[in-house]
């Protein structure tokens, strides 16, 4: 069996990643201000991408459909999403449009982790270590507990599943309606705001804002009931 990793190491190498990407966000932000120091060039880009995807609905859904799957963090994306989509398709259509997207992605690096790439994956990250057995009904409380657990990464999550041999149907029934929850939120809150509705964004971050709380809740039930 794996053993865990040192609480205080895993601070520390969390705290190095966080803080390296950091320097290199900011890095990037400094570059391309530099290239341009003018606000209203950047609220030209910004109108111009908008007007862009607006007109190519097809590239957002193919950006949300495989980015996440690849380490890009979701929620920017389909915040806009909802930005850029909500005010030509209307909210209802577009919150099933990134549904179908986002469902996509984690399908495929399911699919991906559980056959093509699980030996690879397994001797990258466990280097040939075997991974423990696991029931079905632990499958599934694993599930639970990634996808209501802050900050794991969504491609770690799809993948870690992919891995220790989840079926495909309780992997569908874990993910799917966490995903829908969380898109609602996300593409609610982004539509409304470049529609001016405000009303409707608070809404929106109140969905969030009640997953957030739930999903703590649930997680700390998990880890009391697994004790």
């Amino acid at each position: 069996m794996i053993k865990p990793s040192d609480p205080k190491n895993r601070w520390k190498r969390n705290v190095a990643l966080l803080f390296g990407a950091a320097l290199l966000s900011a890095g990037f932000v400094l570059t391309l201000w530099l290239s341009h120091p003018s606000v209203d060039y950047w609220l030209e880009q910004v109108v111009l991408g908008r007007a862009y995807l607006e007109a190519r609905p097809w590239a957002l859904f193919l950006v949300l459909a495989t980015l996440p799957g690849l380490g890009v963090p979701s929620s920017p994306l389909i915040i806009l999403f909802g930005a850029v989509l909500g005010p030509r398709f209307g909210l209802p259509l577009t919150v099933v449009m990134s549904i179908t997207a986002q469902s996509i992605c984690t399908i495929w690096t399911y699919a991906l982790a559980a056959g093509p790439l699980r030996q690879f994956l397994l001797q990258t990250f466990f280097r040939n270590r075997p991974l423990p057995e696991i029931s079905s009904g632990n499958a599934v409380r694993l599930g639970l507990i990634l996808r209501l657990t802050p900050g794991v990464p969504y491609a770690l999550q799809n993948i870690v599943l992919g891995l220790v041999g989840m079926r495909f149907r309780p992997y569908l029934l874990v993910s799917i309606p966490t995903i829908a929850l969380w898109n609602l939120g996300f593409v609610v809150t982004g539509g409304a705001i470049f529609e001016g509705r405000f009303g409707l964004a608070l809404t929106g971050l109140a969905i969030i804002i009640a997953l957030v709380l739930a999903t703590r809740m649930l997680n700390q039930k998990y880890k009391n009931h697994a004790r």
